[in-house]
């Protein structure tokens, strides 16, 4: 009952910020709406904790629990050294054999077995529930606001970044950033998603803010979603990479395209040099590293959703597996290979995006120009998804992996879509669906 209570009372609190915040304010949407998406992501955070306690019942392997776990050894530290605490929340636990011997030695997930990467994604979510038990007396499900309320910003951020895209069509951004159902899905759940949509909401904001005009504030706030994206999902700042010097470069020249085209020879060249004098952070070692990471989990583990993949040893491997990459990101999971509930909800969105793509030849914006936010997106999308294609031999984690994939492209083809004259067709093949005034 103590849970139930707290929870509902944070739940207020949130609604009571929306309300009032005009951060939350946006042009032709009602506040009420953003305040029934944070009531949806709360039922649905209930749902993904049911599932992964019933129908996935191994709580030590549950991403939704395990860093969960692991914080309470982190947060214990409160009742005897609170500047241990502070330490290990902050990242400032530099004496690494204290700190292992009395903590990260007692937890599950501090370290993972055979991770290439020098930055831990774990270690971000840990110290993120950490934090919130400080408000949660220990109560999950109050963490569950908390990630959705954060998550929430988030969206929001990306939705005011694409609404001068969408001029005129608010309601129809609105339905691609908020009831995307995979990202609506993932996003709502206690997982590293929810940290990295806020992160990477701010970051899109600032960013395209401080192009405009300088600001300290943004400065400060894009290198502080820098860190979070670094340490949470590296891979996102990877793609990222193109879009931002394309971007850049476009503020000194007229031509978009080519802004974007220079910006994808730069990178291309930059990581070749780096991958052929043998730079430890090039990227394309650092690709083949995590691929290679993950063909030892599916050896080591019984993972159902495992497809075949050639290891990858040399860059002429990437090349040759590239289109296979992007179709396994784009287009799988198909329907017959969808052996959960998870893999099948991914499959039927995968339908509707190409039903979407399909209805865009038909219902297309008449002179309609490509803007730089276009191929920003655009870009960004394609190279995540060659990225997560080619290192993910599991659908099940492709599945959640690509999230922010399907909604850049989504952001980047929507505003071509023409609304007015769908639902005009609409009205005019199912007649009866609207009532005569």
């Amino acid at each position: 009952m103590i849970e139930i209570g707290l929870t509902i009372f944070y739940i207020l609190i949130g609604c009571f910020i929306i309300s009032r915040s005009n951060f939350f304010k946006l042009a032709t949407i009602p506040t009420y709406w953003i305040i029934i998406i944070f009531g949806i992501k709360i039922i649905l955070s209930i749902l993904i904790t049911l599932i992964y306690t019933y129908y996935y019942s191994d709580r030590a392997v549950a991403d939704v629990f395990k860093y969960f776990d692991d914080s309470k050894i982190m947060f214990d530290a409160l009742k005897t050294n609170v500047l241990d605490y502070n330490q290990m929340v902050l990242g400032l636990d530099l004496n690494s054999a204290y700190f292992h011997e009395h903590y990260y030695s007692k937890m599950h997930y501090w370290n993972r077995v055979n991770n290439s990467n020098f930055l831990s994604d774990t270690h971000v979510m840990i110290r993120f529930n950490a934090i919130v038990r400080l408000f949660s007396f220990g109560f999950y499900h109050v963490h569950n606001v908390f990630i959705n309320f954060l998550a929430l910003i988030g969206l929001i951020a990306i939705f005011k970044v694409f609404s001068k895209l969408y001029i005129g069509k608010e309601k129809l951004l609105f339905l691609i950033v908020f009831l995307t159902p995979s990202l609506l899905f993932w996003g709502s759940g206690l997982l590293k998603e929810g940290l990295v949509i806020i992160a990477l909401g701010l970051f899109l904001l600032h960013f395209f803010k401080i192009a405009e005009k300088w600001s300290f504030i943004s400065l400060l706030l894009i290198m502080l979603s820098c860190v979070i994206i670094l340490f949470s999902k590296m891979i996102i700042l990877i793609a990222l990479i193109p879009s931002i010097l394309g971007f850049l470069i476009h503020k000194k020249m007229k031509n978009i395209l080519l802004s974007y085209l220079y910006a994808t020879v730069i990178v291309i060249a930059t990581s070749l040099i780096l991958y052929f004098i043998n730079h430890p952070l090039n990227p394309i070692d650092i690709i083949i590293s995590k691929q290679q990471d993950f063909i030892y989990l599916v050896e080591k583990m019984d993972v159902r959703s495992a497809i075949y993949q050639p290891k990858f040893n040399h860059l002429s491997d990437l090349l040759a597996y590239t289109p296979q990459a992007l179709i396994n990101v784009f287009l799988r999971p198909f329907l017959w290979e969808s052996y959960s509930v998870f893999t099948l909800f991914s499959a039927l969105e995968n339908i509707l995006i190409i039903l979407f793509c399909v209805f865009l030849l038909f219902f297309r914006t008449k002179n309609t120009s490509f803007s730089a936010l276009f191929y920003f997106s655009i870009l960004f999308a394609l190279v995540l998804a060659i990225v997560i294609g080619l290192t993910t031999p599991i659908l099940g984690a492709i599945v959640r992996y690509k999230i922010f994939v399907v909604l850049f492209f989504l952001l980047a083809i929507g505003n071509q879509f023409d609304t007015n004259k769908f639902l005009y067709f609409f009205n005019k093949v199912f007649p009866f669906l609207y009532k005569k005034h």
